[in-house]
């Protein structure tokens, strides 16, 4: 529990921070996908910002809660009781859970060339860093790729993003994972 409490201050002097800077180069919003939660852009020229995300994430499994570090024999030997009642989790019938806090932050480069429209259709792509909490007090740290789309109309402070991210855990031990979103945000 200490741990996201220290991640969820950071988070928030974070976002704070950034929101400080003002002007319409903020923007903040909602991303729907894995994960899902707030979504927070600050531009820091014409073509690159910075995205950061605050959301919740979970594994999906046909016969219940997935979790990949039960499958490595250390972890299994010293969370045997977690790992055993996870086996099955029936918070709803499809065996979906939210147990992971999930923290995002990426170095964006933006291609506004790439679709010539009367509309703004940026590519974008940069590197970026992923921490997850697990609700037992369990931390990955990671590297992330990130490659989307936005839609940015030339007349509402808004943009529209879709976007996927493959990530590499690196920390505690390595694993893949990919991240897949579609959101809005609102420019103030």
């Amino acid at each position: 529990m200490k741990h996201f409490i220290r991640i969820l201050f950071l988070a928030i002097a974070l976002f704070g921070s950034v929101q400080a800077a003002g002007g319409r180069n903020f923007g903040l919003g909602f991303a729907l996908g894995d994960p899902t939660g707030f979504s927070a852009k600050y531009w820091t020229s014409s073509n690159t910002a910075l995205d950061f995300n605050l959301g919740w994430a979970g594994y999906w499994r046909r016969d219940g809660y997935y979790d990949p570090e039960c499958y490595n024999n250390n972890f299994y030997r010293n969370h045997a009781g977690y790992c055993d009642d996870r086996g099955y989790n029936y918070r709803d019938k499809y065996g979906y859970g939210w147990d992971i806090f999930h923290i995002h932050a990426d170095y964006l480069f933006h291609n506004f060339d790439a679709i010539r429209s009367t509309e703004r259709f940026p590519l974008y792509y940069g590197p970026g860093i992923s921490v997850n909490y697990l609700d037992y007090d369990f931390l990955q740290l990671g590297v992330r790729g990130n490659f989307g789309i936005a839609w940015m109309p030339r007349r509402a402070p808004i943009d529209v993003f879709l976007e996927i991210s493959p990530t590499m855990e690196l920390f505690p031990g390595p694993q893949f994972d990919v991240n897949a979103g579609l959101g809005m945000r609102f420019y103030f």
